[in-house]
């Protein structure tokens, strides 16, 4: 899980830019939960993935969430994850963006996940690294 390469700058993992359905639900105590939110991915990695939320959950929130990606047709991802940032918003009725770092997923639907990203980052890198992309500009 700490694979590194060149697309990935001072990242750990590559984010894939791109939009899938969440739902998920804060965690306040062992019994207590908030209702559930349908959001929408603006990002997602290996590592977490960053969505849109009406509510503004402090930094360490414990999170559930079902992820529906397209190569998962009828399964779904289930996983946990904790609140890394959130950020809010300067108007009222604002949707706040909020980065859940993954703490449990699934291990089959982890590497389904890891290589689906893989190819879809290949896709928008043209099959090379970003390193062998700026190689080819300078000479």
């Amino acid at each position: 899980m700490n694979q590194r390469n060149d697309n990935l700058g001072r990242r750990q993992f590559y984010r894939l830019k791109a939009t899938y359905l969440v739902c998920f639900r804060a965690k306040f105590t062992k019994s207590v939960f908030s209702h559930y939110q349908y959001s929408l991915t603006k990002d997602i990695s290996v590592g977490g993935l960053l969505v849109m939320s009406e509510e503004i959950f402090p930094k360490g929130t414990e999170i559930e969430m079902v992820i529906k990606l397209p190569m998962f047709y009828e399964k779904k991802i289930q996983a946990k994850g904790v609140v890394a940032t959130m950020v809010k918003a300067t108007t009222q009725h604002a949707l706040y963006p909020i980065r859940i770092k993954f703490t449990a997923v699934d291990e089959h639907a982890f590497e389904e996940l890891k290589d689906f990203i893989d190819q879809e980052m290949l896709k928008e890198t043209e099959g090379q690294s970003l390193r062998e992309r700026m190689d080819r500009r300078e000479g």
